[in-house]
């Protein structure tokens, strides 16, 4: 009988033992796709986005926190693209900044102490790029948006006197009444580029840098299309800016895991207002798209008219059809 007690309790031992082995096993097998971060290069990779392809002897200004380290750490780690003077707003709020790093930039004059534009001894931004901005051999680049709004709300903020725009991940800053032709800022966004191996959002949340990353990269490439077509409505519907913008926003939709409704009725927008063949059925395709995918209530004003629009046109289609029918028969 006490042998049989042993032989049972080494039993029931070993399949405890072989059960935790499987729990742990599937617990291990489970969490390693997220855990293992061996191929996790992505801030690395946001930072050459915004660095690598900008012309020599470049400014770059920029703002928020991995923008500002992913830069630091391919030039300072690295050795990439030592020619490109980086600047981050937010150091240049700290009195320390001019006394202590002013030394490591090339020809870069402060006006003052610090920036701040409110401060007896602070700089104003305007102030910055008047003395620094000006010089074609350097151009000047925008990451990030600005620090401080100088410019009134009624002007739309911005740095008084200056102007910018988006050729890449980053804004070419112009000083005002510096406006290129449509196929000049064309020819700059084509030389600037930038594609990126978006991290997955079932892996990185929310509260991640990788995160972080995806949602500038997709913001960034509306970005370009969305200010053509803003560009195009404010210059008597500029049919090339159009061409472009329609032309991006289709590109973008096609290479988004997941396009948002506002990708579709933007795009929509842009076709409606083009006059070429063909324009009004993508246009219609879009509005279409924007329905089935979008959160926004059905009885809202802009909504229901979208829908009006693509019932009215599909019906017009048809009667034009069995019209055309009719008159061959």
């Amino acid at each position: 009988g006490g042998g049989h007690r042993i032989h049972s309790k080494t039993i029931m031992d070993g399949v405890c033992a072989i059960c935790t082995g499987i729990l742990v096993g599937t617990q291990l097998w489970k969490q390693y796709q997220i855990m293992d971060q061996s191929s996790n290069y992505y801030v690395r990779l946001y930072g050459l986005l915004h660095l690598q392809k900008l012309p020599q002897e470049s400014i770059l200004i920029v703002k928020g926190d991995v923008i500002t380290n992913s830069i630091r750490y391919l030039q300072q780690c690295e050795g990439k693209r030592p020619d490109v003077q980086h600047f981050d707003q937010s150091m240049m709020t700290y009195k320390w900044f001019v006394t202590k790093q002013a030394r490591h930039f090339r020809e870069i004059i402060f006006p003052n102490q610090v920036y701040n534009p409110y401060t007896e001894d602070g700089y104003a931004m305007e102030t910055f790029l008047d003395r620094n901005a000006l010089n074609a051999s350097r151009p000047v680049y925008l990451c990030g948006g600005w620090y401080h709004d100088e410019g009134s709300a009624k002007s739309g903020g911005g740095i008084p006197g200056f102007q910018t725009w988006p050729v890449s991940t980053c804004d070419r800053i112009r000083e005002e009444g510096d406006t290129p032709t449509v196929s000049q800022w064309i020819e700059e966004m084509e030389e600037l580029a930038f594609e990126y191996p978006t991290p997955s959002v079932q892996k990185y949340g929310e509260e991640t840098w990788e995160r972080v990353t995806y949602n500038d990269y997709w913001m960034a490439k509306h970005k370009i299309p969305m200010t053509l077509l803003e560009y195009s409505t404010e210059n008597n519907f500029n049919q090339e800016a159009l061409q472009h913008a329609a032309a991006r926003f289709e590109d973008l939709i096609l290479s988004h895991p997941d396009p948002p409704d506002y990708f579709y009725r933007n795009a929509a927008i842009s076709f409606g207002r083009l006059r070429m063949a063909g324009s009004q059925c993508r246009m219609v395709a879009n509005f279409a798209n924007f329905l089935l995918v979008t959160d926004e209530n059905a009885a809202d004003s802009a909504t229901r008219d979208v829908g009006t629009m693509v019932r009215n046109f599909v019906i017009f289609s048809q009667l034009l059809s069995t019209g055309e029918n009719g008159a061959s028969g």
